[in-house]
């Protein structure tokens, strides 16, 4: 059985190496007639002085490409390189639009050769310049106060119909962390309605000049505007200084930021209150407000004795005798503040009688006051005169 198998074995090697003879004498001997396929090969038109003196450029098929057949003996086949095929079209009596390019090759001497679509149809644009304006968008706005470019308007060329997608030419710039003025070069691009950058175009110039006027930043204190003239000083903010950002001589001239006007007894014993800031025209700040607290304040109470003659008599437009006005011997001022207002004295408070107001016969005149400061209460009594 064993020399059963070695004998197949040597049968089958003298098999191969007879079909080996055989290959290598029809190979070399024979050389027989073979046909090779070469694709893509790119397309050379010799005619592109005449397309640049009639401002016409191949869009949007750029790249034009062929395939060929080369036929002939294999050992010449074999000699054939792809880098080395060169295939050439001219585009007779070119013009806007539609046009035929027509494709020739060479070959070896005898090797025939077939390209695959001989004629071709290719798309010519005009080229066109327009001029597109010039927009610098920034990073970071906030620090911006003026930004100049050397040139409004910059020339886009190229095929018409990419010309035409440009809407404008735009240069990104960064402040990056400048505290001062700056210039800069800013690269550009041309990009469509959407905002998607053009290819296929150019551009007068790759970027642009630009100078930077930053804002003025300043820290300054804040200033609490309450309703009335109080020497209010117990009370906590959330922040005592605010930055402020703007035009240099705007900044320059303002020493501190006012709040809006608070009155003292809606933030008494310890209730808190956001309190926004007037910022002058031309500023701006990160803090659009502040909060303020009041720390638990005591109230007070006070008693005046008024006599008639410390009652004012105003708006006696009809002469009526005083002496006939009624006035309590004695009447009773009782008031309640907040203890840090201060000591109010009697002088602060002042009552009076306006002969003015009407009244019917029998009626009272009404025993009023004046006081510039917001007491939490105020009672007169009596409050009214014959």
């Amino acid at each position: 059985m064993i020399g059963k198998f070695k004998n197949n074995t040597k049968i089958k090697i003298i098999s191969l190496l007879s079909a080996l003879v055989l290959w290598l004498y029809v190979m070399e001997v024979v050389d027989p007639d073979e046909t090779k396929l070469f694709e893509n090969i790119p397309v050379t038109i010799t005619n592109m002085n005449e397309l640049k003196e009639n401002d016409l450029v191949i869009y949007p098929n750029t790249e034009i490409t062929s395939d060929i057949n080369f036929s002939g003996k294999l050992s010449k086949l074999k000699k054939i390189k792809k880098e080395n095929i060169h295939i050439d079209g001219q585009i007779k009596n070119p013009i806007e639009g539609k046009n035929e390019i027509y494709l020739t090759a060479s070959a070896p001497g005898q090797i025939t050769h077939d390209i695959k679509d001989n004629l071709q149809i290719v798309t010519l644009e005009k080229l066109v310049t327009e001029k597109k304006a010039v927009e610098i968008k920034v990073q970071d706005k906030s620090k911006i106060d003026q930004i100049s470019k050397d040139k409004k308007n910059i020339s886009v060329s190229g095929p018409r119909s990419l010309v035409k997608e440009v809407k404008n030419v735009v240069g990104i710039l960064d402040v990056g962390s400048n505290t001062n003025d700056f210039s800069n070069q800013v690269s550009l691009m041309p990009v469509d309605k959407k905002g998607n950058e053009v290819v296929g175009v150019e551009l007068e110039q790759s970027s642009i000049a630009v100078n930077v006027t930053l804002l003025e930043e300043k820290k300054v204190p804040i200033r609490i505007k309450f309703n009335e003239e109080i020497n209010l000083k117990d009370y906590t903010l959330s922040q005592e200084s605010v930055t402020i950002k703007g035009k240099k001589d705007i900044v320059d001239k303002t020493e501190s930021i006012e709040t809006q006007s608070v009155d003292i007894n809606e933030v008494a014993n310890g209730i808190s209150k956001e309190i926004y800031l007037n910022l002058p025209e031309g500023l701006e700040a990160e803090t659009k407000y502040i909060t303020i607290k009041l720390n638990t304040i005591n109230i007070i109470k006070e008693n005046f004795e008024y006599t008639p003659q410390d009652i004012e008599i105003r708006n006696n437009e009809s002469n009526i005798d005083t002496s006939t006005l009624k006035i309590p011997d004695n009447i009773n001022v009782s008031i309640e503040y907040l203890e840090n207002m201060g000591t109010i004295k009697k002088s602060d408070i002042v009552l009076y009688i306006d002969l003015k107001q009407e009244i019917g016969e029998g009626d009272k005149y009404d025993i009023k006051y004046d006081v510039k400061y917001n007491l939490k209460s105020i009672v007169v009594n009596p409050s009214k005169t014959e």
